[in-house]
Parts: structure tokens; sequence; C-alpha cells
């Protein structure tokens, strides 16, 4: 097996800064191509994040391969437990809000519409699992550090 470089403070900013440029290149490619009318636009919006995020894999796949075997384990432990935890807790919120006879629309915008709304819920799924993750990473590592 070929021998890999650990990822240094250098390289560590580096990544990130690409990681900050391709999220700019995302976001503005597809806040543009938003207002491309047809399937142009649509087509062209697709590309664009399909690509970002493609781009983004390559990058944690190259961070991935340089991280030493406690810092995998760490990561593997944190996202199973902890964003397992958090979609469970996320879960449980939009389901006890999607399943109660509760009149929604007082607590939200006037001009929200169904996307709005699904990707709010995707967002916030999303948030719980990252929330988990941190903390349960956060708890792997002290667990180690106290022997």
């Amino acid at each position: 097996m070929k021998s890999i470089k650990p990822l240094g403070a250098p390289g560590l900013f580096g990544m990130v800064v690409v990681l900050f440029v391709l999220g700019l290149i995302g976001g503005l490619g597809s806040g543009f191509l938003s207002d491309v009318p047809g399937i142009g636009g649509l087509i062209g919006s697709g590309v664009v994040l399909i690509a970002v995020m493609v781009a983004v894999l390559l990058v944690t796949i190259w961070w991935w391969r340089r991280l030493d075997e406690a810092a995998r384990e760490a990561h593997k432990w944190a996202w199973y437990w902890g964003g397992s935890a958090g979609m469970v807790i996320g879960l449980s919120a939009i389901l006890t809000l999607t399943t109660r006879d509760v009149d929604l629309a007082r607590f939200l915008p006037a001009d929200v519409n169904a996307g709005d709304l699904i990707v709010g819920g995707m967002m916030s799924i999303l948030l719980f699992q990252l929330v988990g993750y941190t903390l349960a990473w956060v708890w792997w590592w002290l667990a180690r550090m106290r022997g």
C-alpha cells in the first residue's frame, strides 16, 4: 500500500479555502441560473450544482485518505451515532408538526411555497444531524483523552 502524507495545518487551510470557493461557485452559479427561464436554466442549475458537488466529493476523498486511523474512527463513530440521533430528533419534530392539525400558516411568511417547506425540512434534519455528529465527535475524543 502506498504511503500518503498526512494533512498538516497548511493543507487543511488550503482545503477549507478550496471548499469555500466551491461553495461560492455553486451558490453564485445556481443563483444566477435560477433567473434563466425554461429548461435551459433548470439544466444549467443542475449541471453547476452536480459539478460542484462532485468537486467537493473529490476534495473530501483527498482529505479522508490523509487521516490517520483514529481520526477516521472518530468521524465514522460520530456520524453513525450522532448523525443517527440527530436524524431521529429532526424527523420526530417534522413528523410531529406535519401529523398534527395545527395551522402552521400563521407561523410562516405569506410568500412561502411547497418547495420552501420541503427544503426547510431537509435542511433542518441536516442541521440536527450535524449538531449530533459534532457532539458525538467531541464525546469520542474526550473519552479517549481521559484514558
